[in-house]
């Protein structure tokens, strides 16, 4: 193995010196640059890792390799995995892929600290011959817990969950009650919503009643957050 690349790692000649010249280029400004991740995105395994990024997972690069896809379980929030690396790799697979693909993950380290959030962006970083992404190249930059961004990160993921979680209840209301959801979310009563569609406001209880039910909603802060996970308010 040399100081890049396993030894075993799966690659033309050529591809190899690029891999290795790339990494090179790289290291030459490790210093300026966020904690930087190799991934082979044919099974999605870390192939490299700069020595920030090891230290602040306190883990060697041969063991980080050694872990392959555990990587994700012992060190990130596996619902933010379970979210944004599907879609990356479904982007890979576009015959013009984008640029850059970014997302907010949440990251432990080998400290024993809890996570911490990290804004990501990844992209296509070697091909083979062939013209197929064979490594991805990540940035990943932690964001001070205490910024607006990393209060946003956490807002976004609890709605994705939400949204995952949920679409089959958002599936079953009708075009209807999804209508008068967003009417209830927004905060308006009963006899305001009721003049507004021209029915009693015994139909609108009702309506209302069935809304909480379909969705789960215990609270009007259910429903409130129900309908900003579906972009609805």
């Amino acid at each position: 193995m040399d100081e890049f690349l396993p030894a075993d790692f799966d690659c033309s000649m050529a591809v190899r010196q690029e891999i290795i010249r790339k990494l090179k280029a790289l290291e030459a400004v490790a210093d300026e640059l966020p904690v930087y991740i190799i991934h082979d995105v044919r099974h999605f395994s870390v192939m490299y890792m700069c020595p920030r990024g090891l230290q602040l997972l306190g883990i060697s690069l041969e063991d980080v390799r050694r872990l392959g896809s555990a990587y994700y379980t012992r060190f990130f929030n596996p619902d933010d995995v379970a979210f944004y690396l599907p879609k990356f790799m479904e982007l890979l697979q576009n015959p013009d892929p984008p640029k850059w693909f970014s997302f907010f993950q949440q990251v432990t380290t080998g400290k024993g600290n809890g996570f911490e959030w990290y804004l990501s962006a990844s992209r296509p970083f070697v091909f083979d011959e062939e013209g197929k992404p064979i490594l991805s190249l990540t940035f990943a930059l932690q964001l001070d817990p205490n910024h607006h961004l990393a209060e946003k990160a956490e807002r976004l993921m609890e709605e994705n969950l939400l949204l995952k979680n949920n679409y089959q209840r958002f599936a079953s209301l009708t075009k209807r009650e999804k209508e008068l959801l967003q009417y209830i979310a927004l905060g308006q009563k009963t006899a305001e919503i009721s003049g507004r569609i021209h029915i009693s406001e015994k139909t609108m209880h009702t309506h209302r009643r069935n809304i909480k039910r379909k969705i789960g909603a215990k609270t009007h802060y259910d429903i409130i957050k129900f309908a900003q996970a579906f972009n609805m308010v």
